[in-house]
């Protein structure tokens, strides 16, 4: 779900580099990465590169906003290699194999944590045990839909191998105002909270790798590719103080001296966590707050107070960590007043930044079957979008309010001078695109809104 690509930031796609990892270290079987993304390249590059290579399987991750874009891409890959073996996976693709089989002659389609389901279906595919022996996937060899269902979420993610981070060019990785090259690592997988609009490609329950396998890789990053800063992927980094405190030490231990980013929740930032963070070179925390009031957060099952998140955020200004806020708009409940108190929170918690972005219910999330009466939802072709236009249009005009009166106040101006002044470049740039947005009457093509 986050390797994405918003107006100013493009990760790494860290569930790519994982089954590569595989291929190389499990199967001894050569592996390349197309990230025509981050590489700029068009289909008809694409083709011509993937015709350089000249695989015997070939494998892709399915977005969202972009999930129809990418099986149209990843169908013109499929016609123009035809002897290939193509392998589509992801939280859509895992939600709707049976569409993506029905209209695409795709091989496989590989259905939750992909790893070990790949692992197996690699040596299917290679000939070394019979396909239907593996579990996790759906295919139509005959016409007929085959679905072998009965893979579980793996319990010891420590077992895997370590992404192919070779395989990357980290020159084209960035994220706002961090230093590059950029990295990114995922240290555990799945989010126990419940908040009922968020997409668990992993499920609540949590998995961990060993705090040193997080610092050999770190360690390798910065040897092979001189990475200068780094974010944790995880859905909530902060969940286990102990652990944090000790991958903490490991990197002050190891003098690591990289900058480094994480996501985290209000209410699960302890206060114990945060001289050891500040110490191991954590420069940025982004924070899910979502909404300032009260009822919205109940309504999108978000624990916690705005009174609590305050404290926690003013608490991390001690430590010179900045503070970035994810803010929805649009939840059916959310009145002009709760706006306001979102925005007010926004600005009496001194953030340094703010994402403000339209909820959207997604399938596989209990909002999604919450209000799937309301959404204009299509798979093939791809909507999702709130039926009533004037819904709609009243949920953008709050995005642009909320970024007008957080970012364009000269208090904030006072307070970001130092860091115009250090990132010039990325600011001019990352302040274009947002008056653009602010000053557009249309909605914007961008899938995605986020600035910074």
């Amino acid at each position: 779900m986050c390797s994405y690509h918003a107006p100013n930031m493009l990760f790494p796609p860290q569930e790519l580099m994982a089954l590569a990892g595989i291929v190389k270290e499990w199967k001894k079987g050569k592996v390349d990465l197309l990230d025509a993304m981050a590489e700029q390249l068009n289909l008809e590059q694409t083709l011509e590169r993937i015709g350089e290579i000249k695989p015997d399987i070939i494998v892709t991750i399915t977005g969202f906003s972009c999930f129809e874009d990418d099986m149209e891409t990843f169908d013109a890959i499929h016609r123009q290699f035809p002897e290939a073996v193509t392998v589509v996976f992801g939280h859509y693709a895992t939600q709707f194999f049976r569409e993506i089989l029905q209209r695409y002659s795709f091989h496989y389609v590989i259905m939750g944590e992909p790893d070990m389901i790949f692992s197996k279906l690699y040596d299917a595919i290679t000939g070394t045990v019979p396909v239907k022996e593996v579990e996790g996937i759906a295919y139509k060899p005959n016409g007929e839909l085959i679905i072998q269902e009965g893979e579980p979420r793996i319990a010891h993610p420590e077992e895997l191998p370590m992404p192919a981070y070779d395989l990357l060019k980290p020159d084209c990785y960035f994220e706002p105002f961090m230093e590059a090259p950029f990295g990114l690592i995922q240290s555990a997988r799945g989010c126990p909270y419940s908040c009922n609009y968020c997409v668990k490609s992993f499920g609540r329950r949590l998995t961990y790798r060993t705090p040193q396998q997080i610092i050999d890789e770190i360690i390798f990053l910065k040897k092979h590719h001189g990475i200068r800063s780094l974010r944790f992927i995880d859905d909530t980094f902060t969940v286990s103080t102990k652990r944090v405190i000790e991958v903490c030490q490991l990197m002050i231990e190891n003098e690591l001296n990289i900058s480094w980013t994480c996501l985290s929740r209000v209410d699960s930032l302890k206060p114990e966590m945060l001289p050891w963070m500040q110490k191991a070179g954590c420069k940025r925390i982004y924070f899910g707050i979502e909404s300032g009031s009260p009822k919205v957060l109940a309504y999108l099952d978000k624990e916690g107070n705005p009174a609590e998140a305050l404290a926690s955020l003013k608490a991390c200004k001690k430590y010179d960590i900045e503070t970035l806020g994810f803010f929805l708009v649009g939840a059916p409940v959310e009145t002009d007043e709760d706006h306001e108190m979102s925005v007010r929170f926004a600005r009496e918690a001194e953030l340094d930044y703010v994402v403000v972005s339209e909820l959207m219910a997604y399938p596989g999330t209990p909002l999604f079957d919450q209000v799937k009466a309301e959404l204009d939802f299509s798979v093939l072709p791809y909507r999702n979008r709130w039926r009533d236009p004037e819904r709609r249009k009243s949920n953008m005009q709050r995005e642009k309010d909320f970024y007008k009166r957080f970012y364009l106040r000269p208090a904030y101006a006072v307070r970001s001078a130092k860091r115009v002044l250090k990132h010039p470049v990325s600011f001019a740039a990352n302040s274009m695109r947002m008056l653009r947005f602010l000053l557009r009457n249309s909605s914007p093509t961008l899938k995605r809104r986020d600035y910074m």
